[in-house]
């Protein structure tokens, strides 16, 4: 027969074992549901290396990245920026993107820049990037930019 501290101990590791396995179950759970839903939190030093941007600017807040991983990969930025700095990052990011507030479904002004090189393109880690990026800026007070873009796979 089982002593009764033998029993207690072997209750103990099981209802551990159950709960560590039912946390560890839900936070999986989550994680698939967050890359599905693109809501899974990232840094936004990855986010803007996939869709091919230079480093954020100087005097950013408020940032907010997250991605998503299902029929292709998605990156978004949003992040808020002096709005000089802003424009500066943009133009050295991409060059050839025009903006324009009639391309908008929102926002003051939008561009969808035509990426350089082939797709798909890899970095040098041999992580893909984005083959196509969509931009969208809203002008605050107080020379403030609300800066959205959003990369994808094809």
């Amino acid at each position: 027969m089982m002593s009764v501290r033998r029993k207690r101990i072997t209750m103990w590791l099981a209802i551990t074992a159950t709960t560590a396995g039912l946390a560890f179950g839900g936070w999986c759970a989550y994680q698939v549901s967050a890359a599905v839903t693109g809501t899974l939190g990232v840094s936004c030093d990855e986010a803007a290396r996939f869709v091919r941007a230079a480093e954020l600017p100087a005097g950013t807040h408020d940032r907010q990245c997250t991605m998503g991983q299902w029929m292709s990969i998605s990156y978004d930025l949003d992040f808020r920026a002096p709005r000089e700095a802003a424009e500066a990052w943009l133009r050295a990011s991409y060059p050839e993107a025009k903006l324009s507030p009639e391309s908008c479904l929102e926002g003051d002004a939008c561009a969808r820049p035509q990426l350089p090189g082939p797709a798909p393109v890899k970095d040098e880690a041999g992580h893909r990037l984005a083959d196509g990026v969509s931009i969208e800026l809203d002008y605050e007070d107080g020379g403030v930019t609300h800066v959205r873009i959003s990369g994808y796979t094809v």
